[in-house]
């Protein structure tokens, strides 16, 4: 390589870096607006109360599982409870709910792994894992007001 052509190569390079970062940065924005799994749909916000053995629990993950195929944003409501018990089902931001449809909902009583932070485990031993066998069970329609489940008392025997 002659040395005319290391210089240019050498001295572009941080133009070369720049460059590439506006490119990226440009056709990343162009996303941002529409959510992931497509155009955002209305939901209908969902909430109560997870209580186990009769006592108020925290940290049970709880999961909205969609009875008739997928959920127009091809993804799962979810949320865990408060230290108080309390929840409220999120699709696109903390608390908004779940789109229009029939869900069974999950639940899990892990723990989260301090050292991976993972949430692990089931002290319910998977008993109100399959949403096939959930008891629990939300219609939500156009219409829908607001949804309150009330208490769900889940039992560990």
């Amino acid at each position: 390589m002659n040395s005319l052509l290391k210089a240019t190569l050498r001295n572009s390079g941080p133009r070369l870096f720049f460059a590439s970062c506006v490119l990226s940065s440009t056709l990343l924005s162009g996303c941002k607006d529409e959510p992931r799994g497509g155009p955002r749909v209305v939901t209908i916000p969902v909430s109560g109360v997870v209580t186990v053995d009769g006592k108020p629990q925290g940290q049970i993950a709880i999961r909205a599982e969609p009875v008739n195929g997928p959920t127009p944003t091809n993804s799962t409501p979810s949320t865990f409870t408060e230290a108080d018990g309390k929840f409220s089902l999120t699709t696109y931001e903390t608390g908004d709910g779940v789109p229009v449809g029939e869900y069974k909902l999950t639940f899990k009583w892990g723990q989260i792994n301090l050292f991976n932070g993972r949430y692990e485990g089931d002290k319910f031993k998977g008993k109100y894992a399959d949403p096939d066998k959930s008891e629990v069970s939300i219609q939500v329609t156009e219409s829908s007001e607001p949804v309150d489940l009330g208490a769900i008392d889940l039992r560990t025997d």
